[in-house]
């Protein structure tokens, strides 16, 4: 509603905060709702408003903006209601249609005790069937009822309901860390690659390698997608959530001018509900193919300062024997990890969802680049988790949930300063200024994700802080995931 004042009268703001609760309070109690299950911790919620709760509230924003509306001819909030009506009856109907969508939904999840898992999206018929939309999306095709109770369906995700296991005492071996030459020589090739970049090649494409095409996803005669000049890696991927475990072999051996089709299955919960499961066909019409290409040794060496690659070899093993604490504390958190694995009774069924299965890959993602693993690197890592990985992917979520528990009970949250700390570190990793490293973050939808990752590396050194640390077998020289893997 357009009030003069409204946002920046924190009166008039507190106002509408407990007009907001009393409608969530009120439709509590006259909310109706019904849940089925679609799918792997996935349901379907029916929420049903009573047409009295709507015809209540229209009557009372109308009486409360009667009092500070302004309509051209008349004295503040001295215009007849019918004007008042005309003028703002449009902003009343958007603004309640938000607040009742947003409100009733909270509502039914509370009434119907469901622990749900981020955002919901809500069924939309269109021209080209049932559509399933984000919320600020779907708004644009809600519409309040002149009379009748108003309705409509969304889908959720729940989170799985488990028991933690015994949390204190948890058993750690104290691991001892050895620089081999192999470490070193990976983490200079990781350097170089950082500093590298994708350039066109004339030659057919490889596996590794990156084409530009354009991309049609066809279910018969219907088109279903187009997008120009994406990029694509030449490796199993998935493309908006649906999996493509073939597409290195489709792409392997293709030149630019060439097009080659991809088969697949629509999975079970994409925006479509008509079309789950139905067969569809990518189509790749290719206009580039582009090789990664590290930095070459001679120009690295010459940007670092050294005068041989002996020089260098001898300065990176230095830097990693420095950073033994951050390898001796991954070798630790990774034991914590495999005991939570093993000891928490918590099964994730085939058929996750591609939201379920993009939040392990998210997980991986903002791992990986923590430890300045190249990009190029990581797309591949994240790419065969949404394609074929379906064993790591479950352990990715399921390790998530389970900290995701701990750290609630024992309410561990992130500060700014950690967050600001984390993306700084990946700054200079990378080479990057910090600003840029971040923007990036949050257009790429990762930003929230590094919170949850910095949230449950301190519920780990929680737990790690409660261990029964003991020393290293004589055996045990190297830990798992030190700096020159490229594993997970």
């Amino acid at each position: 509603m357009d009030v003069p004042g409204a946002a920046q009268d924190p009166a008039i703001w507190q106002k509408a905060q407990e007009e907001s609760a009393r409608l969530l309070e009120e439709l509590k109690k006259a909310v109706k709702a019904e849940h089925k299950d679609v799918g792997v911790l996935r349901k379907e919620l029916r929420v049903t408003v009573p047409a009295q709760v709507i015809r209540d509230h229209m009557e009372h924003n109308f009486a409360e903006l009667m009092h500070d509306a302004f309509v051209p001819g008349f004295r503040k909030g001295r215009a007849p209601r019918r004007l008042v009506e005309k003028r703002y009856g449009s902003e009343v109907r958007e603004s309640l249609t938000t607040a009742i969508i947003g409100q009733s939904y909270f509502a039914s999840i509370e009434n119907e005790k469901l622990d749900v898992l981020g955002d919901p999206r809500f069924q939309i018929t269109t021209d080209a069937g049932v559509q399933l939309m984000e919320f600020d999306e779907a708004l644009q095709h809600f519409q309040l009822p002149e009379s009748g109770d108003f309705t409509y369906t969304c889908e959720i995700e729940l989170k799985p309901q488990f028991t933690l296991p015994e949390l204190r005492g948890i058993p750690v071996v104290e691991p001892e860390i050895t620089v081999t030459d192999e470490m070193v020589a990976q983490h200079m090739l990781r350097r170089r690659k950082i500093r590298g970049r994708f350039e066109p090649v004339a030659e057919a494409a490889e596996k590794g390698d990156q084409v530009v095409a354009d991309v049609t996803l066809r279910h018969g005669e219907q088109e279903l997608k187009r997008e120009e000049n994406a990029s694509l890696g030449v490796r199993p991927t998935a493309i908006d959530g649906i999996p493509l475990p073939d597409l290195e072999q489709v792409l392997v051996g293709a030149r630019a001018g060439d097009t080659r089709t991809c088969e697949c299955t629509l999975p079970p919960d994409h925006e479509r509900t008509d079309l789950r499961g139905a067969k569809a066909q990518f189509t790749f019409r290719i206009h580039e193919i582009k090789r990664l290409v590290p930095e070459g040794l001679p120009e690295f060496l010459q940007a670092w300062g050294f005068e041989s690659e002996a020089e260098a070899r001898d300065y990176f093993r230095e830097q990693l024997e420095a950073e033994r604490t951050d390898l001796l504390a991954r070798a630790r958190h990774r034991q914590i990890e495999e005991y939570l694995l093993a000891n928490t009774a918590l099964e994730l069924p085939e058929g996750l969802s591609a939201r379920q299965t993009e939040r392990a890959v998210l997980r991986r993602a903002i791992e990986l680049q923590q430890r300045g693993v190249p990009l190029s690197d990581i797309e591949a890592q994240i790419d065969q988790l949404r394609t074929s990985a379906q064993a790591e992917v479950q352990r990715e979520l399921k390790l998530s949930f389970i900290l995701d528990k701990i750290a609630a009970d024992r309410e561990v949250e992130v500060t700014d300063e950690e967050l600001n700390t984390a993306i700084a570190r990946m700054a200079q990793l990378y080479n990057r200024r910090f600003d840029r490293v971040r923007d990036d973050l949050q257009n790429r939808g990762q930003l929230k994700q590094l919170v949850e990752q910095l949230r449950q590396n301190k519920t780990v050194e929680l737990l790690l802080a409660d261990a029964k640390v003991g020393d290293a077998a004589p055996d045990r020289k190297e830990a798992d995931g030190g700096p020159g893997k490229q594993s997970g």
